[in-house]
């Protein structure tokens, strides 16, 4: 396939990124629809409409998950 350039949107925000799978590119935009989903559901739960709030909700979120996965693998 080789390089591609694909745009990822995220809090309002344009990202550029290459790709050099269409895999990887697979995995990116399923990771860009689960931070938008999360973020909308805080933005929902938590009357929270703060781009800077919601994204760090999210990173919270997603570190606390890495963690926790991390400690039940290892």
């Amino acid at each position: 396939m080789g390089a591609q350039a694909i745009t990822v949107r995220i809090g309002g925000k344009s990202y550029p990124m290459t790709v050099e799978t269409s895999q990887e590119e697979e995995t990116i935009r399923k990771a860009e629809r689960l931070i938008r989903d999360k973020m909308k559901l805080y933005e929902e739960k938590y009357a929270v409409t703060d781009m800077r709030d919601l994204l760090s909700m999210c990173v919270l979120q997603f570190a606390t998950e890495a963690m926790e996965n991390e400690e039940k693998v290892g």
